[in-house]
C-alpha cells in the first residue's frame, strides 16, 4: 500500500499569550511544519474580529499555495493572474491534464468557488498594501498596467466571470426565514436555555445587527431609560476606548429590558464572580472552563440560536441571526400602515437602524405582506376619491 504523502502547507493551531495572561488559539500557516511568517500576519488580521474568519482563510490559502508548489513548484510570491485562473479551473473541472476530472457530485458550489476567490484576491490586496511594489495599481473595472505583475494582476483581475460564466445552474441561494410571526417570537423566546441568549435575541427584535448586540457593553446600558447602544457595527471597531460613541441609542422594549436586566443580575453575576474576570462586556460565556467570563462569540451564538430553534420545531437549517432586524422593519412599517398616527418618518428610520440612507430599506421589506398591500390599495382609493 503506497503511503499518503502529506502536504507542504498545512493549517496549525497556534496558542497565543494575551495581555491579561490568558490564553487563545488561532489558525496558522505552517511550510513544512515551520511557521510562515507574511501569511500569518495577514492570517491575524483577519481573526482579530472573527477567529472562523481566519481560519476560513488559513484553509483556503494553504489548498492554494499546495496547488502552487505540487503543480509549478512555485511560492506564493511568484505567482500571476495565469496561475490563480488555472487554480479555479481546477476546482470547477479537476485535473484535466491527468484526466481526472471532478464529477458533478464532486463539484464545488458556486458560494465555495467563490470564498476561494475572495480569499486569494483579499490576500494578494494586504500583500501589495503592506509589502508595497514600485507600480500603480487600478480599482474597479479598469484594468492594471500591461507592465503590472505578481500582485497587482492578481488581486485586480476580474475572475468573477469565470465563477459566474462556467456555474450559472449552482448560484441558486438558500432559503432562509426572513421575517418572523409573533408565533415564532414566541417560541424561540420560549426555547432558550439561558436568559441571556433570550435578551440577546430580543434585542435583534429591536433592529440590531448581532455583531451590534454582541459589542454592547454594561456601560453602554442606562436600564432606568431602556436606553441601549452597541460600540460596534458592521465588525467595526467605531467606538474606540476614551473616544466619543457616535453610534446610535435606541429605546428598547419593556420586555426586552425585563429579561435583559434578569440575565445580569441572576447568570452575569455570577460568571464573572466564578471565572474572576472583569469585564465590561454585556454578553458573557456561562459555562464553566477556560471560556467562562470570556464574551461570547458570533459563532457560539449563532449555534445557540439554531439549537433553539430545533427545540422551537423550526427548520434550523432556515435561521439565521439577521431575521430579527429584517422583523423589526417589517413591524414598524406595518404598524405604520394600521396606525398612521404612528408611521416613522424617514429620518426616524435611519436613526432606529443607523442606516445612511433610508433606500437601506429595501432588502429588508417583504413585498408579500398583506397588510401593506391593504393600506398601498386604501392609502390609491383615498386618493382617488379627493380627485372627484
Amino acid at each position: 500500500m503506497s503511503e499518503i504523502k502529506q502536504k507542504r502547507f498545512m493549517v496549525k493551531i497556534f496558542r497565543f499569550e494575551t495581555r491579561d495572561g490568558g490564553v487563545v488559539c488561532r489558525h496558522m500557516l505552517a511550510d513544512n511544519q515551520l511557521p510562515m511568517l507574511v501569511p500569518n500576519q495577514y492570517i491575524a488580521a483577519k481573526s482579530m474580529n472573527k477567529a472562523g474568519t481566519g481560519r476560513n482563510h488559513a484553509w483556503k490559502l494553504a489548498v492554494f499555495f499546495n496547488y502552487l508548489d505540487e503543480s509549478y513548484q512555485l511560492e506564493y510570491d511568484g505567482a500571476t493572474n495565469r496561475h490563480v485562473c488555472a487554480f479555479l479551473s481546477t476546482l470547477i473541472y479537476g485535473d484535466t491534464g491527468d484526466l481526472r476530472i471532478t464529477t458533478p457530485q464532486e463539484g464545488l458550489s458556486y458560494s465555495t468557488l467563490s470564498g476561494y476567490l475572495g480569499v486569494v484576491t483579499t490576500f494578494y490586496r494586504w500583500l501589495d498594501q503592506n509589502y508595497g511594489s514600485a507600480m500603480t495599481f487600478y480599482e474597479g473595472e479598469r484594468k492594471c498596467r500591461s507592465q503590472s505583475y505578481l500582485y497587482g494582476q492578481i488581486y485586480t483581475y476580474q475572475y468573477k466571470y469565470l465563477v459566474d460564466r462556467l456555474l450559472p445552474d449552482v448560484k441558486g441561494s438558500r432559503i432562509y426565514v426572513k421575517w418572523y410571526g409573533e408565533e415564532e417570537k414566541q417560541r424561540l423566546c420560549q426555547c432558550f436555555l439561558t436568559l441571556r441568549d433570550e435578551a440577546i435575541f430580543r434585542l435583534t427584535l429591536e433592529g440590531f445587527r448581532i455583531d451590534e448586540v454582541l459589542s454592547m457593553c454594561l456601560s453602554t446600558y442606562n436600564a432606568a431609560d431602556r436606553i441601549i447602544q452597541p460600540t460596534r457595527s458592521k465588525m467595526r471597531q467605531s467606538a474606540v476606548r476614551g473616544a466619543e460613541n457616535r453610534l446610535r441609542k435606541v429605546r428598547i422594549a419593556e420586555e426586552t429590558c425585563r429579561v435583559l436586566d434578569r440575565y445580569i443580575y441572576e447568570e452575569r453575576t455570577v460568571a464573572e464572580n466564578k471565572s474572576g474576570r472583569i469585564s465590561d462586556w454585556l454578553f458573557l460565556n456561562l459555562n464553566s472552563g477556560e471560556s467562562l467570563g470570556k464574551p461570547l462569540s458570533y459563532a457560539n451564538y449563532r449555534k445557540i440560536l439554531r439549537r433553539c430553534a430545533w427545540r422551537a420545531g423550526l427548520d434550523a437549517r432556515k435561521i439565521r441571526t439577521h431575521s430579527g432586524r429584517s422583523t423589526k422593519v417589517m413591524d414598524l412599517l406595518e404598524d405604520g400602515a394600521l396606525h398612521p398616527e404612528w408611521k416613522l418618518s424617514d429620518l426616524e428610520f435611519m436613526l432606529v437602524f443607523g442606516w445612511r440612507s433610508v433606500d437601506s430599506i429595501m432588502p429588508y421589506m417583504n413585498h408579500n405582506s398583506e397588510i401593506m398591500a391593504n393600506a398601498a390599495y386604501e392609502h390609491h382609493q383615498k386618493d382617488g376619491d379627493s380627485h372627484d
